[in-house]
């Protein structure tokens, strides 16, 4: 049996090397990239298996090489990355033909190039003119982007004329990136990417070559390649020698496109990273070619993030100074009573403080430079961000993370309460032993009393105290502690309740004289994760900076009033000129949302009860009153009522989704959707048609409850669905099309309305 090459003596095998490479030492060249094309490219014919897939990608290799580049003949400066693509597809209908009618090609750095030719079935080949090529601004699709996606990149297009169903497109695009070790570190970029394409794949290829110096870090995952370490490709010379490191796929079948799936941890993924050691030119000992498997040094990730809640500045020490005096304030009141209320209102003094500072404050555009808001999740971990467009939304202001985390502590050790920082990895990215780069890392403030946690992420406008993110589900890291030195232990945030995550939303429908319309008054009520999608548009007219200037008024302290302290505002009003303007807005935005589900004829009001930004729960509520069209229609002397749309959209599973799931079952949060709909009976008429409203479908994975009932004239359909859980195996989902199905049947239900 051979013998890898990680089971050699690695001082025998440098002899070897040596011996073998020895007489061409002298004339060792830069090892390049791209010249290469291997024989898998050149097949033409499609397996049986996939004669009816929309397109086949035969071959895709992505290479890339670093080179230092050395100051003064000695010290490394930079490293100079190249990336090389080449991909070729067959287009095997009309849909490819209509995907692949524009070419999106993504370049690193300010200089890149693209080829472009088509293979026709008849064997011609049609160089495509790359020279009309234009920037494109928005999102490039998935299958165009390179795993190196998280650099700075630039983003072109180009049409592709008379393609047809046979064709086989090839295309290369190479360009090169200048990477600065003062400023960007000696970590090059992490690759985190699944092997899984949109469409099978033949073959594919992922060459890294780097100067000696430098190291691969490296790890599989669900059934992915091993990567290894290619003698042949890699040179050898008296200055500086290349190590070249491959892993190869073949025959890989479609990704699958299935809904709450997590793709990093259901599909055969790999995460890579080439590391500066900072050998010397001329130095070859990196000819033993180790691979570095291991996880993360949890005492590397204490160095690295224990000083994130210990960074004081100018502008914490004004939000700790102002919160200890609210804190102290309101004890002398009588109003803080435990450890619970003092935690609750430090989170909610400080947001105050924060934003009076970006919103009153003189200095606004220092703060809006400084306060630049905390990406929730790493440039890595946001490829997989569908929209990229705004939301018609108040916009989002948050605390920097760093000042948050300090001013949280500071103010919480006024008080004799400690607090930690909790570090942890993402559930869409795996549990802690998966992840190898610092990158995948994030971090929220963590308080304990008793037997209770909080989990607090760096505060915007709208978070509540201790708002559920579905990101810090089950997740799993280390709690660094400030009350003792070097001091950390693992922890796993526990996973929310579907009470803690509810949406309600309670109708009251009356039938106008003419019976064609129902006049509509719906309260809607959010918990939890539920309000994110709504809480920024319902908070358009920043009516909340009010409440909370007023709410949370201290005297500031004298020391604030020092001449480079950063001012914090004294007085309690906020003046803002578009409020008016804004209320309107936030109208339309509403009846923007209403008209995406019903059919509306008129939408008369909004009103908001609940902003969703105060106590322990923090409620949004609303109140909306409209009109409604279509749901009733005329059937001789009665009228039929589509009375289940009120319910809201509802999953419609698709044909494919009702057979065997493949993947695991990543629900965001458990949670609850609960409906009241209270239908006043027109005079005259009776309802016919209930027994098909009323259902009880109750299992492990989740339940769907309806009643429906007429009590004086009136008739009560009430709607309840919970997902029970935030994680099921994939056999479990026969119990979510158990419930799902019913839902959507209920919210395709009529009633008959007949005439006495």
């Amino acid at each position: 049996m051979a013998l890898s090459i990680t089971q050699i003596n690695p001082m025998l095998l440098r002899l070897f090397c040596m011996m073998l490479i020895f007489p061409v030492f002298a004339f060792a060249q830069e090892p390049s990239i791209g010249e290469k094309m291997e024989e898998e490219f050149k097949v033409t014919a499609i397996p049986e298996k996939w004669k009816n897939e929309s397109a086949v990608i035969i071959g895709m290799k992505e290479e890339y090489l670093f080179r230092r580049q050395v100051a003064r003949g000695k010290v490394t400066a930079g490293v100079h990355i190249s990336e090389y693509i080449h991909k070729r597809i067959k287009l095997q209908d009309k849909n490819a033909v209509d995907k692949y009618s524009t070419f999106f090609f993504v370049t690193m750095g300010v200089d890149g190039k693209a080829l472009y030719k088509v293979i026709k079935s008849g064997g011609k080949e049609v160089d495509i003119d790359m020279k009309s090529a234009i920037e494109e601004e928005q999102d490039v699709p998935d299958i165009y982007k390179p795993i190196y996606y998280k650099m700075k990149v630039k983003s072109m297009k180009i049409a592709i004329p008379d393609l047809e169903p046979g064709d086989i497109i090839d295309y290369t695009v190479s360009s090169a990136l200048d990477w600065n070790m003062k400023t960007e570190g000696i970590n090059f970029t992490p690759f985190i990417f699944s092997l899984s394409n949109s469409y099978p794949t033949l073959y594919q290829q992922y060459r890294f070559t780097m100067a000696n110096g430098m190291k691969v870090k490296y790890r599989s995952y669900n059934g992915a390649p091993n990567i290894k370490f290619d003698p042949k490709a890699s040179v050898y010379g008296d200055n500086e020698s290349y190590m070249s490191y491959f892993f190869m796929d073949r025959d890989r079948e479609k990704s699958i496109d299935e809904r709450w799936s997590y793709e990093l941890r259901s599909t055969p993924s790999v995460k890579f990273r080439v590391v500066f050691l900072d050998y010397e030119p001329g130095d070859r000992t990196l000819g033993e070619a180790t691979v570095d498997r291991s996880g993360l040094d949890i005492e590397q990730v204490y160095k690295g993030y224990a000083g994130a809640a210990l960074y004081n500045t100018k502008t914490v020490t004004s939000l700790v100074a102002y919160t200890t005096q609210y804190l102290l304030k309101k004890k002398e009141e009588g109003i803080l009573k435990n450890d619970a209320d003092i935690i609750r209102e430090c989170y909610y003094c400080l947001r105050k403080v924060f934003l009076e500072m970006y919103y009153k404050g003189p200095v606004h555009s220092e703060l809006e430079k400084y306060f630049t808001g905390k990406k929730l999740y790493k440039k890595i971990l946001a490829a997989d961000k569908k929209d990229l467009q705004k939301e018609e939304k108040e916009d989002e202001v948050r605390m920097n993370a760093v000042t948050f985390a300090t001013a949280l502590r500071s103010s919480l050790a006024t008080q004799g309460i400690p607090a930690e920082l909790f570090v942890y990895c993402p559930r869409s990215l795996g549990t802690w032993r998966d992840a190898i780069f610092m990158e995948e890392l994030d971090f929220v403030m963590k308080v304990r009393i008793k037997d209770k946690a909080y989990f607090l992420e760096a505060i915007n406008n709208f978070d509540a105290f201790a708002t559920p993110h579905a990101y810090l589900e089950n997740a799993e890291g280390y709690s660094i502690r400030y009350d003792e030195a070097d001091s950390y232990y693992k922890t796993t945030v526990p996973a929310t309740t579907a009470s803690a995550n509810l949406s309600r939303e309670e109708y009251v429908v009356n039938f106008t004289d003419a019976m064609d319309n129902i006049k509509v008054e719906r309260t809607s009520s959010y918990l939890g994760t539920e309000k994110s999608p709504l809480i920024g548009k319902a908070n358009l007219d920043r009516a909340y900076l009010d409440t909370d200037f007023v709410k949370y008024f201290a005297e500031p302290l004298s020391k604030l009033k020092k001449k480079d302290d950063v001012p914090v505002a004294v007085n309690t009003k906020y003046e803002y000129p578009d409020k008016e303007e804004q209320i309107k807005e936030r109208k339309s935005l509403f009846e923007k949302e209403l008209k995406a589900n019903q059919e509306v004829d008129q939408y008369n009001d909004f009103e908001l009860l609940q902003s969703g930004r105060y106590g322990d729960t923090a409620m949004l509520q609303y109140k909306e009153r409209f009109v409604l069209k279509k749901l009733i229609s005329k059937a001789g002397r009665n009228f039929i009522f589509e009375a289940g749309k009120l319910i809201g959209g509802q999953i419609k599973l698709e044909p494919a989704e009702m057979k065997e799931r493949q993947t695991d079952i990543w629900i965001p949060s458990a949670r609850t959707i609960e409906n009241s709909i209270t239908i006043n009976i027109p005079s005259g008429y009776t309802v016919d048609g209930l027994q098909e409203l009323n259902m009880n479908i109750d299992n492990n994975s989740g339940s769907f409850v309806s009643t429906a009932k007429v009590t004086d004239n009136i008739l009560l359909i009430t709607t309840k669905k919970i997902y029970k859980n935030n994680f099921d195996k994939k056999e479990a989902w026969p119990n979510y099309i158990a419930f799902l199905e019913p839902a959507y049947k209920l919210s395709q239900a009529k009633v008959v309305l007949k005439k006495k």
